[in-house]
Order: structure tokens, then C-alpha cells, then sequence
């Protein structure tokens, strides 16, 4: 079982991995994460949970290789082992495929439902991070 989401966003992947790797770049549309974009950096993530209450999530990156690679282990505070998730940047005509993939789930007793969350928000943050990259006029 895995989660597989991708998006084709009209930005070079120089200006995509500049998103998620600078902080003040990602910070314009992903505040809530921290990430030290190089391997064996840290991240975390402080979020509310459905029930309005604070949650964290936090890993260790894993493989950073600028331009086109970003990966990293994770897991929200309690969770009995942490998914891995792989961010890639393939260019695509003038724009880049950003293709995000997380597995792991079978090591969790609630796997598919936690797939199924992780699903909704990664589609949540690839529109959001082509509303900040691509270009206002869309061209």
C-alpha cells in the first residue's frame, strides 16, 4: 500500500525544490513545516488534528539531491513506526513533475485510514504549492 500523488506545475524544478528547500520560500505556502532540506536534517511539522487539537509530526531527511530529489521518514507524535516519503522533481516541457510517494503504511494497525488522510493532504499541498510557484498570469 502506498500513497502516489503527483502534479505537473508550470515552474522549472530549480524553482520548485527552491519551495520546499528555503525556508522563507516555503514558509509563503507551507508555514507549519520545518526542514532541513539535506540528509540527516530534521523536520517538523505542527498541525491541528480533526479535533482542533495541536499535533506534531517529525523525521529525519533521508536523500536530498538538488534539484530532483527530496526524501524523509516521519511519524506523528504516538504513531508506532513512521512512513517514508519520496518527493521527486522530473522536468516536464517547461514545467516539472512533482511527484510525492509515502509508504510504510503496513507497519500501522490503522495504515489504510492514515494512507487515506496523508492522500487528501499531499493533494492539498501539491495545488497549494502550484499556486506558489507558477506564475500569476499562468504562463
Amino acid at each position: 500500500m502506498s500513497v502516489d500523488e503527483s502534479a505537473v506545475v508550470a515552474a522549472s524544478a530549480e524553482r520548485v525544490w527552491r519551495a520546499f528547500a528555503d525556508h522563507d520560500d516555503r514558509g509563503e505556502w507551507w508555514h507549519y513545516l520545518y526542514l532541513e532540506p539535506v540528509a540527516g536534517g530534521s523536520l517538523e511539522e505542527r498541525w491541528t488534528d480533526e479535533h482542533g487539537e495541536p499535533a506534531v509530526t517529525r523525521g529525519e531527511v533521508t536523500h536530498a539531491n538538488e534539484p530532483a530529489l527530496l526524501a524523509f521518514s516521519w511519524a506523528d507524535e504516538g504513531q508506532e513506526a513512521a512512513t517514508d516519503v519520496e518527493i521527486t522533481l522530473t522536468p516536464r516541457g517547461s514545467g516539472t513533475e512533482v511527484r510525492i510517494t509515502e509508504t510504510g503504511w503496513d507497519r500501522l494497525p490503522d495504515g489504510p485510514s492514515l494512507a487515506a488522510d496523508h492522500r487528501a493532504g499531499w493533494r492539498v499541498h501539491l495545488a497549494n504549492l502550484r499556486r506558489h510557484v507558477e506564475p500569476a498570469d499562468g504562463g
